[in-house]
């Protein structure tokens, strides 16, 4: 299952009000079933200045996102992001729980750690 929203991981961490988009990916077949689109109204950013340090929140409409609105865009980003989480539980040998950030087409991931159970 993967967790997504707009703006810094803090966003999801901070226990803001709504819920974020939902996707669960079959690793077999590779299908994706959006579970929960995004209720948040706001996202939490980076100032875009460097005279003002620290995060900003700022207002976001979420159904006006592409990942809203766009089905193809989302099945996209489920995959790619299963075939991540894939990768990396291959190479630690035990399922992760996955923390990262898409920038344009770019996958980052900040923190990978045994998944409890």
């Amino acid at each position: 299952e993967a967790e997504i929203a707009v703006g810094l991981g803090e966003t999801l961490a901070s226990g803001a009000r709504g819920t974020p988009w939902r996707l669960e990916i079959d690793q077999t077949s590779g299908d994706v079933r959006t579970t929960a689109f995004a209720s948040l109204s706001t996202a939490i950013m980076m100032h875009e200045h460097a005279m003002h340090l620290g995060m900003k929140t700022v207002a976001v409409d979420y159904s006006r996102q592409e990942l809203s609105t766009d089905r193809e865009q989302r099945d996209t980003l489920g995959r790619r992001l299963a075939a991540v989480g894939a990768a990396l539980e291959a190479e630690y040998g035990a399922p992760q729980d996955i923390e990262g950030c898409v920038v344009g087409d770019d996958v980052y991931i900040v923190q990978s750690r045994p998944q409890p159970l």
